[in-house]
């Protein structure tokens, strides 16, 4: 009915009223819990603990050294620990929990530094900083170990307390690389190279770049001197050449590349280790000293002309020879010009002017020197093969071994290999014993070449006879 339904409208708007009236007095409630919630934490922040420290560190200092009472000296710092720990103050807690490892390193009680550092870290709500403080504490003690077997007792000590805690992955970093060069001084390469392939440290924002640098070529040479080639590939990919762009890390570049010389060695990849080779000759400090650039340079010849040729090769050819200082290394200069100039080279020429001198460079080490001086005639080869290709249609094989220097069998193979290798167009006939380096035209593509070549031409010669008559012309005016 109209008179219910009126009731209970108003009804509705009383308990909405009541509702308004309660809700201030919530928030008002809320305020004020957060107010002395505030006050509370203002009140332990404005907490002075200096006085307390500065009476209580020096009293049970001399308790525990001049009156030798260190179990209740240490006690007492504790209790004051404790006091400042539940008070928040990061600051004074660090200072006593460090003040109670000097006074255990000065009594020489390294057992009560490994568990006093166990026991500070583990105690309830301890501050991070005050963890970093009692492991910064703890790495300086490590020089100054009696033993080796403290040393090493304290070391897993501190990697332990710091072990998945973020605030101290710097010094666990630290830590990793100390005892994995302890770990190489004993021979143990293997464990090593474990220990430092655990830590990531180029996600680490609390490194500096150059330590960070650092501390990945190690990782680098790690690998490569345990043998394990492919997994040092994968960790040098963590460098870019854009991590030297300033010239900042000249020391560390050269290291770089050094360890780049030694994986592409490793798989005879001779145009990347030409190209470590020449970012090292880039270097400032290698331009500044011909001691070192000088070397460098000849590495970068030796292994571009044992590289195979392609566009990177090529284009990396044409910049060297653009180098002036590769004009103070004639007999270098002159060999790299070969396989630029579209000339034949006779390998038995070329063997008997550098034989001795490359023999002697690292390229051509003891266990490499046969594989690599037969890959120098085969780049001798492939280089007259495509000059061949070039100024010959048609040549016989015969002939084409008589200036390669190869007998028919070895030829034929070669040219193979190249077009195999898709660097080379040849079919070979062998009835009639020749090579073919073009292929057969269309009969309309070879008339639309001939039509595009006349009209070419003609178009030249019109616009010669335009530039002839223009001269007349301006001549007769002249007169």
């Amino acid at each position: 009915s109209p008179a219910k339904s009126a009731m209970a409208g108003g009804d509705e708007k009383k308990e909405e009223e009541k509702k308004e009236e309660k809700k201030p007095t919530l928030m008002g409630t809320a305020a004020a819990m957060k107010a002395k919630e505030d006050m509370t934490v203002s009140s332990k922040k404005k907490e002075d603990f200096t006085p307390l420290l500065d009476a209580a560190i020096p009293q049970n200092r001399d308790l525990a050294l001049k009156e030798g009472k260190k179990a209740e000296a240490l006690e007492n710092l504790l209790g004051v620990e404790k006091q400042t720990r539940l008070a928040a103050d990061a600051i004074a807690t660090g200072r006593v929990a460090v003040e109670i490892l000097k006074i255990l390193q000065e009594l020489g009680d390294w057992e009560g530094i490994n568990s006093h550092v166990v026991l500070l870290s583990k105690r309830r709500q301890q501050l991070k900083q005050v963890l970093v403080d009692i492991v910064q504490e703890g790495m300086t003690y490590l020089d100054k170990a009696p033993s080796h077997e403290k040393k090493m007792e304290l070391l897993e000590t501190l990697r332990a307390v710091s072990e998945g805690k973020i605030h101290v992955e710097l010094e666990r970093a630290r830590l990793t690389r100390q005892l994995a060069k302890i770990r190489e001084g004993e021979g143990n390469i293997t464990e090593a190279a474990e220990l430092m392939q655990e830590v990531q440290v180029e996600t680490y924002g609390s490194m500096e770049k150059e330590e960070k640098v650092d501390y990945i070529l190690e990782q680098i040479r790690l690998c490569l001197d345990k043998g394990d080639v492919i997994r040092g590939t994968i960790v040098s990919k963590k460098i870019t050449a854009k991590t030297f762009k300033d010239d900042q890390l000249q020391e560390l570049k050269i290291r770089y590349y050094k360890l780049l010389v030694r994986i592409f060695n490793q798989k005879d990849d001779y145009l990347e280790l030409a190209n470590a080779y020449y970012s090292m000759l880039q270097t400032p400090i290698v331009q500044e000293d011909a001691n070192q650039w000088m070397p460098i340079m000849k590495s970068v010849v030796v292994y571009l002309v044992l590289s195979k040729h392609d566009n990177h090769h090529q284009d990396f050819v044409e910049r060297l020879l653009q180098d002036k200082k590769l004009n103070q290394l004639k007999p270098y200069m002159v060999l790299l010009t070969y396989f630029k100039t579209m000339e034949l080279v006779r390998w038995s020429a070329l063997k008997g002017l550098y034989e001795q001198e490359l023999k002697q460079h690292e390229a051509f080490e003891k266990e490499k020197l046969d594989q690599r001086w037969k890959d120098l005639h085969r780049r001798v080869v492939e280089h007259n093969i495509r000059v061949m290709a070039t100024y010959y249609t048609n040549i016989k094989m015969e002939r084409l071994a008589q200036l390669l220097e190869l007998s028919p069998a070895e030829t034929e193979q070669s040219v193979s290999d190249m077009v195999v290798a898709g660097s080379l167009w040849c079919r070979i006939d062998r009835l009639n014993g020749t090579a073919t380096f073009r292929p057969s035209q269309d009969p309309t593509d070879m008339l639309n070449g001939w039509s595009t070549n006349i009209s070419e031409l003609l178009s030249k010669v019109e616009k010669t006879c335009h530039l002839i008559h223009k001269e007349n012309m301006l001549h007769g005016t002249a007169k």
